[in-house]
């Protein structure tokens, strides 16, 4: 298959100047406004230099579409780029994972999108193309599966002895089967995602709730001494403009009233938030089936489309924070072929792996983390867990009491230096009262909620832990890099290793697989067995 090397939209100009622009808007109107302020001759002069800069920008984004081609040829996306310093990309076709749009308000009011073509190579998009319209999009995309299905399957290879004549001969049928998957013939909808659930994910969450301190830090400001900003208050009140303000008093309970209604305030409005938030991210989600494709949409105001094949999928991990066990819900999480994430992730990459499922019903998660993976079969509660011994509760109850022991300490001895608090070993003693009895309280709950299992089909493993926030995380014996065993001072000194299983993905789900504290015995134990198994199925990235 070979197509002429194509431009993008020529709207593109204007998102290519956009883009630079509004990292250097903000300075260059500050420059403009500040020249303006002298006189006439540097108000015309300011606003020029800007205009002249705003004429540069587009310049520039016309200079990156004249030279920006992109076409699929023999099997290879190749992508060209660059005025002096050019670039040329060739992306295999069997390596392409995901063709992903996002789309803005403009893009969606001009017909067109910003595709990110996506393999398993790292955390960047192999190529971002701003802009193509979106008949450009479908026609990509169906060029880019046909390239694919004319391409030889990854898992054949040629050998390699001078008999040029001999058949080429494939690898087992289980290192080939997640390429050979049979096509669905038509699209399934897994999920569809109703208002009513994101507004239950933004009460449940708690994403802006650091905003708490710094609103109280900032209400303490204003508040300043003997209730200023009260009486502030009082004086804006019509009804209290006869009133002589300063000579009101106030009682110590109407200033914890105050407090506590601000407060109450507050976290109305980071509920409120977190409501907004998930509207806005995830406002008409809908996850589809297709070709043994995972592809979901989902966006108000920034559109975004992904495509996720199942074949890829590494980790697939299950959470619940304490608000949404209480509403019987949960979010899922995944974790593909090159999926580690980074710090700013962009719009798609953000959905695809750190919010794949933002919300779900229990009643509705057995049945969809089935279709996940073909033949998975997935019930949390018949899984056969095994828990840590009572040593491990041992230890991580003395650890806990050492710790809180040491907060104690440090506490006393902060109040008795900073504060010449004559009693400070007071302040320490009921510090330790506190947290000795709470940190032993927490590792119980720790040590109850953690366990492992394995899959009753037996082609995984699954891990839960967590005391607040519970996660629960499923990987498989063929996408397992490693096993490995190590231990610490301390476990040697109990008699004790952490187990570790590496896949070719770590990061989005926010879950590392780690079992802590086994026992030398056990950990031997679940080492060999998984050692062997993993060693026995060809390990499959894609």
């Amino acid at each position: 298959m070979r197509s002429e090397p194509k431009p993008l939209h020529p709207i593109s100009i204007v998102f290519q100047a956009v883009a630079v622009l509004k990292r250097t808007i903000l300075p260059l109107a500050l420059v403009a406004w500040n020249g303006a302020q002298s006189s006439w001759l540097g108000f015309l002069g300011a606003y020029g230099f800007l205009a002249v800069m705003v004429a540069g920008f587009g310049m520039i984004g016309f200079i990156r579409y004249w030279f920006y081609r992109y076409q699929l040829t023999q099997g290879e996306l190749i992508v060209t780029s660059g005025v002096f310093f050019k670039s040329r990309r060739n992306v295999p076709v069997v390596r392409i994972q995901n063709v992903d749009l996002v789309q803005n308000v403009f893009h969606r009011i001009l017909g067109v999108a910003e595709v990110r073509v996506e393999t398993a190579s790292g955390t960047e998009p192999e190529a971002i193309l701003k802009v193509l319209s979106l008949s450009e999009v479908d026609s990509l995309r169906g060029q880019i599966e046909a390239a694919r299905q004319q391409a030889p399957a990854l898992g054949e290879v040629k050998t390699s002895n001078a008999n040029a004549s001999e058949t080429p001969h494939a690898v087992p049928a289980s290192a080939n089967a997640p390429v050979d998957l049979a096509p669905v013939s038509a699209s399934t909808t897994l999920l569809e995602i109703p208002l009513k659930w994101l507004v239950q994910a933004g009460l449940a969450s708690n994403r802006g709730f650091v905003m708490v301190g710094i609103v109280i830090g900032v209400l303490s400001q204003m508040l300043g001494p003997d209730d200023d900003f009260a009486r502030r208050i009082a004086r804006s009140l019509r009804s209290s403009r006869s009133v002589d303000v300063s000579a009101m008093k106030t009682s110590w309970w109407e200033s914890w009233l105050l407090w506590i209604g601000a407060l109450l305030l507050v976290l109305v409005a980071i509920r409120l938030l977190g409501i907004a938030w998930y509207v806005l991210r995830f406002y008409g989600y809908r996850l589809e089936l297709r070709d043994e494709n995972l592809q979901l949409s989902c966006g108000l105001l920034t559109r975004v489309s992904a495509t996720v094949p199942r074949r890829r999928i590494q980790w697939i991990s299950i959470h619940r924070s304490p608000l949404q066990r209480w509403m019987k819900l949960a979010s899922i999480r995944i974790e593909t072929a090159g999926g580690a994430g980074k710090q700013n992730e962009d719009a798609a990459t953000t959905v695809t792996r750190r919010w794949f499922v933002p919300i779900i019903p229990e009643a509705s998660l057995d049945e969809l983390v089935e279709q996940l993976r073909p033949g998975l079969k997935w019930s949390e509660s018949s899984l056969e867990w095994q828990s840590l011994d009572q040593r491990a509760l041992k230890r991580m109850r003395r650890k806990s009491s050492l710790r809180a022991q040491g907060i104690s300490i440090l506490a006393g001895g902060l109040a008795f230096l900073l504060f010449d608090f004559p009693y400070a070993w007071t302040l320490g003693l009921l510090v330790a009262a506190v947290l000795i009895p709470l940190n032993i309280w927490v590792a119980q709950r720790r040590h109850r909620h953690f366990g492992f299992a394995e899959l009753p089909s037996g082609d995984g493993v699954v891990i839960r832990e967590g005391f607040w926030d519970r996660k629960v995380s499923c990987t498989f014996y063929d996408r397992i890099q490693s096993v490995s065993c190590s231990e610490t001072p301390f476990d040697r000194r109990w008699n004790m290793q952490t187990l570790r299983i590496d896949t070719a993905a770590a990061g989005p789900a926010d879950h590392v697989y780690r079992l802590p504290m086994l026992s030398r015995s056990t950990a031997s134990e679940l080492f060999d067995r998984l050692s062997s198994k993993t060693s026995g199925i060809e390990m499959v990235w894609d």
